[in-house]
């Protein structure tokens, strides 16, 4: 009786403990935190739980950007999005970005929110400013515009191959669901540029389909991993038995293999020391065995895998979803349709051959359609958390009438879609306007330009920029010019194709059956 007495006094202790604790540090983050005065919601302030609920759960996840705006709309530019990161509206004060995100700023990554892309070993993830200089250095040869043209061949493959299935398609009088599609066209040619070999996505007989569905789902874990760092450790510990029991399909052991072969590929580029294997042309694995910018002891096989494997997810959903907005506004405004297809029938025809670069990217109208693509498409809907470890960093509301000075080591925020949606440089900003590019003052398009930012500016940047210009270039000239006279909307509205989650990279509504056309006979 007297230990059960003991027992339950020391649970008491730990209680009183316990709730001691968490009303001190509650007390602390309202009142006394160097962001106890910036505005915003209690319980954002109080824990990062406000957050995981909008990015998790609620309406099916991804709608924290969402929430944000709405915060801002009643707090104001600047606003506490959870205990220990401001956030900064670029709809209201767009020149903070370039504050922010400035060349000369060596800022480093909050590991928190990056940790949802795997152990931190990747350039992407890579939070210390120094050591990402030395990742980022070890591949930005390998992106720069003069060898990413040496790749224009390859990426011409991929793309003759799609257009041959919808060709096939076509004849065959079927329903082609283009979103899908176009994700199968950029896991081939990331991939081709962080593997030796391409994922041959475009083979699939249905596009990909439930793989397709099944990666959305891993970028919900991955948000998920973000706030419960358990999450990927248990889906690696599911013995694979269990995965076939749980998904007669296939399509989820199809996605773990397709993990896996990273880990494959990356230790045969070890084994061949960095040389690709004979008839290919080197992959990111090569170029990183070989960089001089590594020391030996990071020329791990975790490493390269992590690189390669968030390389390929960086260029797939974020590519693929710009594609398939420009389609549908294209075909679903005439006058637009019109415009670009006249531009590109003064090159060529459907008989042609293959259109190369050099004649694409000169086209005006062509690359008007892609700047609005990216500027409403947005590749990036997440906010991008920077942190100075060294400095304090001040921040001026826009009105001028406070100003918060903010320790070293404070995250701050700012998101892309709130620059590319803001009125004043972006007149009527979610209307899809081509024209706005070639029609504007010299004065507005050099601002628009210096706002525009959907491969993000400064040292983080995107560094598979070229080939993501590149391969959109190169995708929408061909298409429209093979089969643009030729495809139609089948039940498909704008709702379809619109942001409605943020998991990093934009993603339709879970409802939608995706960009879906038909495909007339060429006679």
């Amino acid at each position: 009786m007297a230990g059960l007495v003991a027992a339950s006094d020391v649970f008491l202790v730990a209680l009183i403990f316990i709730a001691t604790y968490l009303f001190a540090r509650s007390f602390y983050r309202l009142y006394f935190h160097p962001l106890a005065t910036v505005p915003g919601p209690k319980l954002a302030a109080l824990t990062s739980w406000h957050e995981l609920w909008y990015d998790c759960f609620q309406g099916g996840g991804g709608q924290h950007a969402f929430k944000m705006r709405a915060m801002h709309d009643t707090y104001g530019p600047l606003i506490r999005i959870n205990p220990w990161e401001v956030h900064i509206d670029g709809r209201v004060d767009p020149a903070f970005w370039h504050v922010l995100y400035s060349q000369t700023n060596r800022l480093d990554k909050d590991s928190w929110y990056y940790g949802s892309f795997g152990t931190g070993l990747s350039a992407v993830a890579t939070s210390s400013s120094d050591l990402h200089r030395a990742r980022r250095g070890a591949i930005s040869s390998y992106f720069s515009p003069a060898n990413v043209r040496k790749y224009e061949p390859m990426i011409l493959g991929h793309i003759s191959k799609l257009i041959s299935r919808l060709e096939k398609c076509g004849s065959n009088n079927e329903v082609v669901d283009l979103a899908n599609a176009y994700r199968c066209l950029t896991i081939d040619v990331v991939s081709s540029f962080s593997l030796p070999e391409p994922r041959k996505m475009l083979e699939w007989e249905d596009f990909g389909k439930g793989f397709n569905a099944l990666m959305r789902d891993l970028s919900k874990l991955i948000t998920l991993q973000r706030h419960l760092k358990v999450v990927n450790p248990l889906l690696e510990m599911i013995p694979e038995w269990l995965i076939r029991a749980m998904d007669k399909s296939g399509a989820l052991k199809q996605l773990l293999d397709y993990r896996k072969g990273y880990q494959t590929a990356a230790k045969l580029a070890m084994d061949r020391k960095g040389k690709p294997p004979p008839g290919h042309q080197p992959s990111i694995l090569d170029t990183l065995y070989s960089a001089p910018e590594l020391a030996p002891k990071d020329r791990v096989i975790d490493y390269f895998a992590e690189e390669a494997t968030n390389t390929t997810g960086a260029g797939t959903e974020t590519t693929a979803a710009t594609l398939t907005l420009l389609t549908f506004h294209v075909l679903f405004d005439r006058s637009v349709f019109d415009k670009l297809f006249a531009e590109l029938a003064d090159i060529g025809d459907d008989s042609t051959e293959i259109l190369e670069l050099r004649s694409l990217e000169k086209l005006p109208y062509l690359q008007a359609c892609i700047n609005e693509a990216l500027r409403i498409g947005n590749p990036v809907t997440s906010r991008l958390p920077r942190l100075n470890p060294r400095a304090p960093t001040t921040y001026t509301t826009p009105d001028g009438k406070k100003t918060y000075t903010f320790p070293p080591k404070t995250v701050m925020s700012m998101s892309m879609p709130d620059l590319h949606f803001n009125p004043t440089i972006f007149p009527s900003p979610h209307s899809f306007d081509p024209s706005r590019w070639i029609d504007a003052s010299p004065e507005h398009l050099k601002e628009m330009n210096r706002y525009f930012v959907p491969f993000s500016k400064g040292s983080r940047s995107c560094i598979g920029m070229e080939v993501a210009k590149m391969e959109l270039v190169l995708t929408v000239g061909n298409v429209f010019q093979k089969l643009g006279k030729r495809m139609r909307l089948w039940e498909t509205t704008e709702r379809d194709v619109s942001w409605a989650y943020d998991f990093f990279a934009p993603y339709i509504p879970v409802d939608s059956k995706g960009l879906r056309v038909t495909i007339g006979n060429s006679t």
